[in-house]
């Protein structure tokens, strides 16, 4: 029964992604073929109006369709001229974002950034927030729609994608000044029942910062916490030691501003490319390949199977990443569980994505990579 409700999710998938074509916008360069007509084949550029210029049929608009809507758009249009035109439109280079970054953060301004990027890669593409920044209160405004108060902090420290969303060009993004926080604090974040900012009464040591934030998490590490100074170097801190009655006169002291982490016995790998939420993920100890791409969302219908590759540092941690093809067609479509290698703490899993000249996978292929992850998962 699992396998047939698998099977319905997947076709369900594959079918929506392969419904859900891109559309064209402003600086995208369309690649227009009209068989036997070299003087109207070739490359144009999308006009910030959402225009293109064809000779024989001027201006014609085609922001906000997808690359077949365009195909047929031409068409259309070239019929009065041409007998039977054989129009195809090929989107080859899509445009950057643009969006303005302002407020408490270091470089405001107006930015250009990657297709599909998320408030988090605006804010480093200005500097980062600034030290006075409010991330609990990000205002976040499409263009037409009414501004979204953001809590960024949500995904910083629980990693919660809501509060990370995808950008459009048109974009605002403002960050708020003065932290909603006790004048005098420090903040503990990770693995515990509520994170977050709690004023310093006294002396406050690690401990009673766990204590006031509700205790540990299961799967909390509390051998390898990690003390942040307010522009200091980190500290590693066992917590277990601490607990020791020699030790206790000597615990550190939290200061104003430091941050305590308390990381989990998770790994944490990083998916990015061809898969459907690419990002940070913890994954458990002894995870495997499958593991980082079902927690991913599973690849898109564009992604490279064949060319797919981890980075992982090298023994030692000395030296440039080394790079590892992996076989994910083997791994994904023909079921070949050799090639579901481990992963080891800080790999990043790479997806290349097709472009739209390169052969695309065929229906089956797209259903098994679906499948798979789930497969597993599940059995």
């Amino acid at each position: 029964m699992r396998i047939v409700v698998c099977l319905g999710l997947a076709a369900v998938l594959v079918g929506a992604a392969m419904a859900q074509d891109v559309v064209v916008r402003p600086g995208d360069v369309l690649n227009v073929t009209v068989l036997g007509e070299k003087e109207l084949s070739g490359e144009m550029t999308v006009g910030e109006d959402g225009m293109i210029a064809l000779p024989l049929v001027g201006e014609i608009e085609v922001q906000g369709q997808p690359a077949p809507g365009v195909a047929r758009l031409l068409t259309e249009r070239l019929s009065d001229y041409l007998k039977d035109p054989q129009v195809s439109v090929e989107l080859t280079k899509r445009a950057p974002l643009k969006v303005v970054v302002g407020g408490a953060v270091k470089s405001p301004g107006l930015y250009s950034i990657a297709c599909d990027s998320r408030l988090a890669e605006a804010l480093a593409a200005a500097g980062g927030p600034a030290t006075d920044a409010n991330l609990s209160e990000v205002s976040f405004t499409h263009p037409g729609d009414r501004p979204l108060v953001l809590d960024f902090r949500l995904f910083l420290e629980q990693g919660d994608q809501t509060q990370n969303p995808l950008l459009e060009s048109g974009d605002h993004i403002m960050i708020a000044e003065g932290p909603l926080e006790p004048e005098n604090a420090a903040r503990i974040i990770g693995q515990v029942v509520r994170p977050g900012a709690y004023e310093l009464r006294g002396s406050v040591t690690p401990w009673d910062m766990v204590a006031k934030a509700g205790g540990l998490l299961p799967g909390a590490n509390p051998r390898e916490a990690v003390l942040r100074p307010d522009g200091g170097e980190p500290q590693i801190i066992d917590l277990t030691a601490l607990l020791r009655p020699e030790a206790m006169t000597t615990a550190p002291v939290l200061k104003k501003g430091e941050t305590l982490v308390i990381p989990g016995f998770n790994t944490q790998v990083y998916v990015l490319g061809g898969v459907k939420s690419p990002g940070p993920y913890y994954v458990p100890a002894g995870a495997r390949l499958l593991d980082a791409i079902a927690v991913a969302g599973g690849v898109t219908e564009f992604a490279q199977l064949n060319e797919s590759y981890l980075l992982r540092a090298p023994a030692g941690g000395a030296g440039p990443a080394l790079r590892q093809p992996v076989h994910l067609r083997k791994l994904l479509v023909e079921g070949d569980f050799q090639y579901n290698v481990d992963l080891q703490p800080g790999d990043t899993l790479f997806v290349p994505v097709r472009t739209p000249r390169s052969p695309g996978r065929s229906t089956v292929e797209r259903a098994m990579s679906v499948l798979a992850p789930l497969l597993y998962l599940l059995f």
